[in-house]
């Protein structure tokens, strides 16, 4: 298995552009390493960590969307 992938491949395992892996790599969020051309590529593993991550935080956030949604009464019978 090779143990880099290249902006298009992160792109397709996250479910996302090629625009928005870039982003991440530039914003420091995802670790990539450039070519003299300015190609990126990732370690397969730290796209993998990203995507766990990334599943993490959207769970958690709809847990706290239905927290509050609930407290809101939004759930409860109308009259």
């Amino acid at each position: 298995m090779n143990q880099t992938m290249t902006v298009a491949e992160v792109a397709v395992m996250l479910n996302v552009t090629s625009k928005y892996v870039v982003k991440l790599v530039r914003d420091g969020k995802l670790p990539a390493c450039a070519d003299a051309n300015g190609t990126h590529t990732v370690a397969r593993q730290d796209a993998e960590a990203y995507r766990l991550e990334a599943r993490r935080r959207g769970g958690k956030a709809l847990e706290e969307l239905a927290r509050e949604s609930q407290e809101a009464g939004i759930y409860d019978k109308q009259k």
